[in-house]
């Protein structure tokens, strides 16, 4: 079977440009509704990741959490904040995906994996492939966890993508964003932003192709980074992004038609 990896960014499923922590409701309940028809466990394996959105970046900037807590144990609450609020948003989108049928289980991210310096050095994987072998969708997020060195720092959704589209050899990950894709410039700044529907990881991470950063608050590299975690998955042929606030657009995951988007090849 297929194992296709979905993050379901910040920007998609919270208010992130916002000051205080907000919910997407009802975006979060369309998507549900639309991965409970379309899904079919017989065919495909799919893994959920979210984002923290302005539960966790906001809490994990206003703190300078991005370095972890290393030698400030008075950092070390502040940390816990940023996990315990983080956890909330991850309870309530659960709750609504499971309102909508979808066979999601949870899988709370300092629970199931340690960093150290930052970058994550452990996974419990059991756990996750006894899900996936049920016909389960575990669900993983950006969190403050573990670290063997620095105490608590940040794990972000992405890196948690590229380490198991590593461990579960996927063929396939989604992006969710709030814009249509990779543009020329960040197109909530610039009116000629020109969107790039194709290009490969090569051209990426080789600076052809120049990123911008977030332009909501973003702790965890912006686009850059994103990419650069992805160019050691041997399996994975490719990279998707799209626009997650039009719900719609998830239907792409199981239908082999042309994605408005950005298509990032990753096998020469």
């Amino acid at each position: 079977m297929k194992t296709l990896i979905l993050k379901i960014g910040g920007s998609v499923i919270t208010k992130k440009e916002l000051s205080a922590p907000a919910l997407r409701v009802e975006i979060i309940e369309e998507i549900g509704r639309i991965l409970k028809t379309h899904s079919d466990s017989k065919e495909i394996r799919l893994i959920l990741i979210h984002g923290a959105g302005s539960f966790g970046h906001i809490l994990a900037k206003r703190y300078s959490l991005q370095n972890g807590t290393k030698d400030h144990p008075e950092k070390i609450p502040q940390a816990l904040e940023v996990q315990e609020s983080v956890t909330k948003l991850h309870t309530e989108i659960m709750r609504l995906f499971k309102a909508c049928n979808l066979p999601v289980q949870s899988f709370p991210t300092h629970q199931y994996i340690t960093n150290d310096k930052g970058s994550i050095s452990q996974i419990e994987t059991n756990p996750l492939k006894i899900a996936l072998d049920a016909g389960l969708i575990p669900v993983l997020y950006g969190d403050m966890i573990p670290d063997l060195t620095w105490g608590y720092s940040i794990c972000s959704g992405d890196e948690i993508v590229a380490e198991l589209s590593q461990i579960f050899s996927a063929e396939s990950v989604f992006f969710a964003s709030d814009v249509d894709g990779i543009y020329t410039k960040d197109p909530h700044v610039f009116k000629d932003a020109t969107r790039i529907p194709e290009t490969t990881l090569q051209e990426i991470i080789s600076g052809k192709i120049q990123l911008d950063e977030s332009h909501n608050t973003d702790v965890t590299g912006g686009l850059s980074k994103k990419f650069s975690l992805f160019k050691d998955s041997p399996a994975l042929e490719s990279i998707y992004l799209f626009n997650g606030l039009i719900p719609k657009n998830f239907e792409v995951l199981f239908q082999k038609r042309p994605l408005l988007g950005t298509h990032i090849q990753v096998k020469k």
